[in-house]
């Protein structure tokens, strides 16, 4: 890493250990917000930005988080801090089961099969309202016991979460394994004949995309919902991470952590003008990406500092 990479990772974490100090309760609703799609927004890149797997699934492992670990504190008892990581292991496991039946498909058959599968668990917890008591919502407690919500210790969480994440992510691209990843979505049959197990690194990609989907589902319910509903799981919420990973720059660990911040601020300034006013400017943002700068917002800043040498031509939080 260069000494401009170093500083703004430096000051960015640095940002981020101060601002919920500077801001009123509902504003640091908001960053939570924002560090939660971060780690929406990261971790579906894996798939299609990396591994290149168009997946409509995500907002629904996210959702299966939430709910098995909202459900095993309803029914039984279980702790949110040991259910948090039992909605990640099983939001994980699904992901391996709709991997290995989905991923041997390519184009838009699995897009469409994760579609599927994404409204399926939707209308599972809307209709079985014994078990999940569907729309009226279920009421899940406080990760940290009885008592109102810390909104800056749940900031603190969510921000370690994002961070974890991005390392994580940083570390896989630039192994051997994000090797595998890139070749597969580059070109699968050159990369099966080079000798990457196709089916293998595509289900493992699936697999650490939903288990950080499911414990950030997890997590932020016990910290700030505490009341979940399956119109959380709708299909405007995976519109919303794409929009976030196509809009900041689409294959970079940069890009989904500037779109994130983005259009969370941006739907919330948007709220105050029309209910749908932010899909609109989702769609919007989305069109004018696709259409002059693919690459995303992150792309022209990156190309300006490459320019300059600020950057080298492969920084680990800018791999292309």
């Amino acid at each position: 890493m260069t000494r401009f990479e170093k500083t703004v990772c430096g000051a960015a974490l640095a940002g981020g250990l101060v601002i919920p100090f500077l801001l009123d309760h509902y504003t640091i609703r908001v960053a939570a917000m924002a560090l939660y799609y971060i780690v929406l927004a990261s971790s579906w890149n894996l798939l299609l930005g990396y591994a290149g797997q168009l997946s409509f699934a995500h907002a629904a492992f996210a959702g299966i988080g939430a709910y098995t670990s909202g459900l095993l504190s309803f029914h039984f008892g279980v702790h949110p801090g040991f259910g948090v990581f039992i909605g990640g292991a099983v939001a994980a496991g699904i992901g391996w089961c709709l991997g290995r039946m989905c991923l041997r498909t390519r184009g838009p058959y699995l897009a469409l099969m994760t579609l599927g599968f994404s409204e399926t668990v939707r209308l599972i917890l809307q209709i079985e309202h014994d078990v999940t008591r569907g729309s009226l919502g279920l009421h899940v407690p406080y990760l940290f016991g009885e008592g109102l919500p810390q909104h800056i210790l749940g900031y603190f969480v969510m921000l370690a979460l994002a961070v974890i994440t991005i390392v994580v992510l940083h570390r896989l691209v630039n192994s051997e394994k994000g090797l595998y990843f890139k070749a597969i979505r580059e070109d699968e049959d050159v990369a099966a004949v080079m000798g990457v197990e196709l089916v293998k690194w595509k289900v493992n990609a699936f697999v650490i995309s939903s288990l950080f989907a499911g414990l950030a589902g997890a997590i932020y319910a016990h910290l700030f919902v505490q009341v979940l509903a399956p119109s959380n799981l709708l299909l405007i919420e995976m519109g919303l991470i794409l929009a976030m990973t196509i809009v900041g720059g689409l294959a970079t660990l940069t890009g989904p952590i500037i779109g994130a911040i983005l259009l969370v601020v941006m739907w919330e300034i948007m709220r105050d003008v029309s209910p749908y006013a932010h899909m609109l400017m989702l769609a919007t943002l989305v069109i004018v990406v696709m259409k002059f700068f693919r690459a995303g917002i992150f792309g022209l800043i990156a190309q300006r500092l490459k320019a300059r040498g600020l950057i080298g031509k492969a920084p680990p939080f800018t791999v292309e």
